[in-house]
């Protein structure tokens, strides 16, 4: 009876404390392993995510310059001041102004299909489009503003004349507003215009925009 016993507890005996320990380091590691290679896999994808973001809204900032740029009429506007300014507008300091055509009016407001924009960079850094609701604008006319890409430390404005030489400012002449509108004849948009920028997340940029009915 002795034999059959012993064998019978040695069946039963459990782990010691070593083998525990030993398998609960070995579980430990793999744990520390699995773990870590879930962390990279979260970070991957959230450093994924938020490049498809920042492309996405570069994407969307190109689609609005292009959308706006390449419906520019030759349709002069009163500002503010009561004084006559051109369609197109540009220079170093105030940054970019047009009248375009294609104002969508889903409502069927009594409006023009026309809208007054413009770029500039803002305090914070963002590249900031601006609206008005009217083209003549009055003393308390305020423009919408909407950002459409951050992180701009740098923006520059080009514009190609008829005769082929890119100018730093629109109107070549002066930077603002001229006499009268009758005088607009003399001041048509020009043949393109060049968007050059700083951004913290692409690096320096450049766009091109042909106007309507223009060839590059």
């Amino acid at each position: 009876m002795t034999g059959p016993v012993r064998r019978y507890e040695a069946r039963q005996r459990g782990f010691t404390l070593i083998e525990l320990l030993v398998a609960m380091a070995v579980f430990a590691v793999m744990a520390a392993i699995a773990y870590g290679g879930l962390v990279s896999v979260i970070d991957t994808r959230d450093s994924i995510d938020a490049a498809l973001d920042r492309s996405k809204m570069l994407q969307m900032a190109t689609w609005r310059l292009q959308q706006d740029i390449e419906q520019v009429v030759d349709r002069p506007v009163r500002n503010r001041f009561g004084d006559a300014e051109p369609a197109v507008i540009g220079s170093p300091v105030t940054g970019l102004t047009l009248t375009r055509d294609g104002w969508s009016n889903p409502l069927g407001e009594p409006r023009s299909t026309l809208q007054r924009v413009h770029y500039q960079i803002g305090p914070d850094g963002h590249l900031l489009r601006s609206y008005y609701r009217v083209l003549d604008q009055a003393q308390d006319s305020d423009p919408v503003s909407v950002a459409l890409l951050d992180g701009v430390s740098q923006i520059e404005w080009r514009f190609l004349d008829k005769n082929g030489q890119w100018r730093d400012r629109w109107p070549p002449e002066n930077t603002g507003a001229v006499s009268s509108l009758s005088s607009q004849a003399s001041q048509p948009p020009p043949i393109a215009i060049e968007l050059r920028l700083d951004t913290r997340s692409w690096g320096r940029l450049r766009l091109l925009f042909a106007m309507p009915g223009a060839h590059l």
